[in-house]
């Protein structure tokens, strides 16, 4: 419909090109900006989409906790165990998109046993997905006794997804009383602080704006990200990038010094495997040296911390000063282990030159004298017609022999 709205506007201007100069780009730059506010619009799209999905995801995630998996223990009579298996059923189905069937299957499930917590929000999750708000907001409300406590007290799960609700229907002071109750009763809960800080920016609370999402971003990093294009943030979006900036730059400061330091270990584990290099080649060994596989890892995570680093996102930030801080510990494990290569190949081949020193006597001797004899042996037939004994010639030529092979032997031994 735009594409022939701006037709129509190119037409109306066709007729008198230099006159209507003027409106053309106009229409060019109205062209451009709803382009860019339709990009935007779809970022903000997917960035809600995400956090619903996260929220979904999460709860399938919530169930396999210990906390909530501890409910099973408490199931002992068959109308428990009865419910239990109905709920089981009731989730499948709604994750088969079943859910007419999955409705009837958790009502069952309630009707049966009514202390069981993961029953009322997995109602209230179907009645979500079939868009009927005031259900779900009035299971999720009647879960608030039944919910258990672990490292959140799930009433903050329940107030999360009221306060959900009351956001869909624009009642963003409610859903910030919501989500107030939620952080209060778990402090740490980082997506309960990221949705308070959402509703607070659309009431204009902006200081407890800034220190909930501050919160949700450090503790959940993926929220660095859904806040640069989550629509409710638009009344503090000035306010928010500062935020941004202030939480990305020390993360890029911190992984700097990291490659830093790194670096310096890399260098150091360098010359360290050389010196093991050369000892090994010394030692005539032919093994492959550990430190020099240590080394090759750091040097690998060095470069992919930099390119992290070069990337400009908070979270490769983060990530780069991980693997820079894996770089470094590989390399002074190279380090220890080059030190102790190079001593173990250094007393080797000290252990070889002991052993060709005590060689020397018996090389010396015992292989000139063996081969003076071969080679006597061999002009006897001749020189014992003639001189009656020994070959000079023949004996003197073994000897010589014998040296070349004795020094060979020694030389070998040391090299």
């Amino acid at each position: 419909m735009e594409l022939k709205n701006l037709q129509k506007d190119i037409t109306s201007c066709g007729k008198d090109i230099s006159k209507h100069l003027d409106c053309i780009v106009q229409i060019q730059e109205k062209a451009f900006k709803k382009l860019t506010h339709t990009v935007s619009a779809c970022l903000s799209t997917i960035a809600s989409t995400m956090e619903w999905g996260i929220c979904e995801i999460d709860w399938q995630l919530q169930q396999q906790t210990e906390i909530l998996l501890s409910i099973d223990h408490t199931l002992k009579t068959p109308s428990e165990t009865k419910a239990n298996e109905w709920r089981l059923h009731a989730e499948e189905l709604r994750r088969r998109g079943l859910l007419e069937e999955a409705e009837e299957f958790f009502l069952k499930a309630l009707n049966e046993y009514r202390l069981d917590y993961r029953i009322y929000v997995g109602l209230a999750q179907t009645y979500l997905q079939m868009n009927q708000f005031d259900k779900a907001k009035a299971y999720l409300e009647k879960s608030l006794p039944h919910a258990p406590k672990g490292e959140i007290d799930y009433k903050s799960y329940s107030y999360r997804l009221i306060g959900h609700i009351y956001a869909c229907e624009e009642k963003y002071g409610q859903a910030a009383l919501a989500l107030k109750s939620a952080i209060e009763l778990s402090p740490n809960y980082e997506d309960g602080h990221y949705d308070y800080a959402q509703y607070c920016a659309q009431i204009g609370n902006t200081k407890p704006c800034l220190l909930s999402l501050k919160k949700a971003i450090l503790t959940k990093p993926l929220y660095w990200y859904l806040a640069q294009h989550e629509r409710n943030f638009e009344p503090v979006r000035n306010d928010v990038k500062e935020l941004l900036s202030s939480i990305s730059t020390p993360a890029y400061r911190n992984a700097k010094r990291a490659i830093d330091n790194a670096e310096v270990a890399l260098n150091r584990a360098r010359k360290a495997v050389s010196d093991a290099r050369c000892a090994l080649r010394k030692s005539g060994d032919k093994d492959r040296l550990i430190s020099e596989i240590m080394f090759e890892i750091a040097n690998d995570k060095l470069k992919l911390a930099k390119d992290k680093l070069a990337s400009g996102n908070y979270l490769a930030f983060l990530e780069a000063e991980s693997i820079a801080n894996e770089s470094r510990a590989f390399s002074n494990k190279a380090v220890i282990w080059a030190d102790g290569e190079k001593r173990s190949y250094e007393k080797r081949h000290e252990e070889k030159i002991k052993n060709a020193l005590k060689r020397i006597p018996g090389s010396l001797m015992m292989w000139p004298l063996f081969f003076g004899i071969i080679g006597a042996v061999g002009g006897c037939a001749v020189d014992l017609l003639v001189s009656k004994g020994l070959s000079r010639p023949g004996f003197l030529v073994g000897i010589i022999v014998g040296l070349i092979y004795g020094a060979y032997n020694i030389l070998k031994e040391l090299l």
